[in-house]
């Protein structure tokens, strides 16, 4: 018995389907963006203008724990300050700057344990189903925590030991020779010699990236 082919026309995708695998593509976009925020070694907090806080993530929720917050809602006047600074002056900014020209104002805020830089600018929320708008944009930097952060990553570009490597930490975080040996327990001298390994290591991989 012959084998018959039947030759079936190849269909156009629904536009179902197609709104289907697009908002799937959405969805994962959206999901590596939150994630990404998520992890990021900065706190990050998004604020309407009434002080209202729309989304913070994890490392912003650990800075605020330090502050004096009145609500998980609302952000600390520390914060706040700037906001309103950059709300009341608005009208005169965008007379004097151009439309494209971003405000960023700038601070120091000390906390029990570190200090903090504060960065607020505006930001456009563009949500037209929370018909939010404008909002303020608040990054919190951790300097200390962002120097061992690169310090490790330099440990391992460079292949330190561990001993290197906490020497090295702390070097970057501003420490003396006499800080580093006291927080370690070695002589000063020790921590000059793992210094001076670390400075060889860190020649010779600046050496190799030129070939």
């Amino acid at each position: 018995m012959a084998t018959q082919t039947q030759i079936v026309p190849q269909m156009a995708p629904s536009q179902a389907a197609v709104m289907s695998d697009h908002n799937d593509s959405f969805n994962m976009q959206a999901a590596l963006l939150v994630a990404a925020i998520e992890n990021f070694t900065f706190g990050l907090i998004i604020v309407t203008q009434d002080g209202t806080i729309l989304h913070k993530n994890k490392r912003a929720q650990m800075i605020l724990k330090e502050m004096s917050c009145p609500s998980s809602s609302s952000i600390p006047d520390l914060l706040w300050h700037p906001c309103q600074s950059l709300l009341e002056n608005q009208d005169e900014a965008s007379e004097l700057l151009p439309t494209d020209y971003t405000i960023v104002l700038e601070d120091e805020i000390l906390t029990d344990h570190s200090t903090i830089h504060m960065r607020v600018q505006w930001f456009d929320w563009n949500n037209e189903a929370c018909q939010v708008g404008n909002c303020f944009l608040i990054t919190l930097e951790d300097r200390q925590q962002s120097l061992a952060v690169i310090a490790n990553h330099e440990a391992q570009r460079y292949g330190l030991t561990t001993r290197e490597t906490d020497v090295w930490c702390l070097k970057r975080k501003g420490s003396s020779y006499k800080e580093i040996a006291r927080a370690l327990f070695i002589s000063e001298n020790t921590v000059k010699k793992h210094l001076k390994n670390v400075y060889s290591k860190k020649e010779q991989f600046s050496g190799l990236n030129e070939l």
